[in-house]
């Protein structure tokens, strides 16, 4: 299956759609990266390379933000919510919905759990499971950060908020927790990559939107 998707995806890597025909919004089945903006302009993209960093936090997978945009890694499969019926591809996603987010190159699942972060010791964000498998730690939702002049489904390029189920923790990076030589060893795998953690409020180190991907629509 990990085969098979990165077989259609590498054609169309940073693709983006909108349209007037349902095209302007996130849905079931696409593969999207979450871009998060730092207050100085810089752009970060929600991704992983499968590395894990020993001796801190609870060893699965890294989860990290890069300024890299043009790369595999970088490229999350939004799925259905554990446990719920496999969403019909091509679906709107609402907000409030639950929902995961898959790696594309790893196959792990976008998680969090009650583990301090290891950089700025807030909730740590990690990748878990094999092949899309998981368990109810890797649920989220999504919420609209202008809630008043939003509409009930995830628009691509809104900015918004992602909301960890289980813990009510919000997805947040920041360029003041970053993996350097100093916290991270000389041969790093992550250096200059900034830490993803869960946040226990909504704010600027948590807003994300999706603009690039490829968007599947009925």
């Amino acid at each position: 299956m990990k085969s098979s998707i990165l077989f259609v995806l590498a054609s169309a890597l940073a693709s983006s759609v909108s349209g007037d025909d349902g095209s302007e919004y996130v849905t079931c089945g696409s593969a999207v990266k979450l871009q998060h903006s730092e207050s100085n302009g810089s752009i970060y993209y929600l991704t992983s390379g499968g590395e894990r960093v020993q001796g801190a936090g609870s060893g699965q997978q890294l989860i990290t933000a890069s300024t890299e945009k043009n790369k595999m890694s970088s490229l999350w499969l939004i799925k259905e919510g554990t446990g719920q019926n496999p969403c019909t591809t091509g679906f709107k996603i609402a907000y409030g919905n639950r929902f995961r987010l898959t790696h594309v190159e790893t196959g792990s699942n976008l998680h969090s759990h009650l583990v301090r972060s290891p950089l700025s010791q807030q909730q740590e964000v990690t990748g878990f499971g094999n092949g899309g498998e998981g368990d109810r730690g890797d649920d989220w939702t999504v919420q609209a950060k202008n809630s008043r002049n939003s509409g009930p489904y995830w628009k691509i390029g809104e900015d918004v908020f992602i909301k960890h189920v289980d813990t009510s923790m919000y997805l947040g990076s920041s360029d003041q927790a970053k993996f350097t030589s100093r916290n991270c060893g000389r041969n790093c795998p992550v250096m200059n990559h900034n830490e993803v953690f869960g946040r226990n409020k909504a704010d600027s180190f948590c807003y994300w939107k999706t603009e690039h991907g490829i968007f599947l629509h009925k």
